[in-house]
């Protein structure tokens, strides 16, 4: 069966789609790696999508034969995690010259894990993020995201703890890699 992987920017309309993906994405490939109260909660609270990643431009979305099969990007602010609303006030910016641009709020479906839908947003969000002049991209992985991103050239830097209303702690891993000038990127279809 042939498949085709496009991609386009998310737009206000792909918001509940994408926190749909994104609940059923972290309740399948987090399990074993967190308790099941804390993926519960970190779904209610920790991840989704930020809108203004959305508002900035910054926001991909991945389909398979026009099915959304993962949603990711990057950020020219400095939230490192977590969401924002669609009400909430921009975050700061980063300032290309001595900050890492931010790659945010990837979530494959897991019915296409491993088909390169993370592979593009990945390639997507580095190669714009060096199009406005970042040299090095800094992420907050989950646990199981953490090989995924390493094969990618991330290397870690220290835990990341988010707490969560309940008390309770979302273990996540720093992790920072330089946007090399000359590196591939995707454009269109993989």
């Amino acid at each position: 069966m042939n498949t085709q992987l496009t991609w386009r920017l998310a737009q206000p309309a792909d918001v509940a789609a994408i926190n749909a993906l994104t609940a059923r994405s972290i309740r399948a490939l987090h399990d074993g790696s967190y308790s099941d109260a804390v993926i519960d909660e970190a779904v209610r609270h920790a991840y989704g999508v930020d809108w203004q990643l959305v508002r900035d431009g910054t926001y991909f979305v991945a389909e398979i034969d026009g099915a959304l099969a993962g949603a990711g990007g990057w950020s020219y602010r400095q939230t490192i995690a977590g969401a924002h609303g669609p009400d909430s006030p921009p975050a700061p910016l980063l300032d290309p010259a001595r900050d890492a641009a931010r790659v945010r709020a990837f979530y494959v479906d897991p019915d296409h894990v491993r088909n390169g839908v993370g592979r593009l947003l990945l390639r997507l969000s580095e190669g714009a993020a060096r199009a406005a002049g970042f040299t090095q991209a800094e992420l907050t992985s989950t646990l199981p995201a953490v090989p995924f991103y390493a094969a990618f050239g991330y290397a870690p830097v220290r835990r990341f703890d988010m707490p969560m209303p309940s008390g309770a702690t979302l273990h996540l891993e720093l992790m920072t890699k330089a946007l090399l000038p000359d590196e591939p990127t995707s454009h269109g279809r993989p």
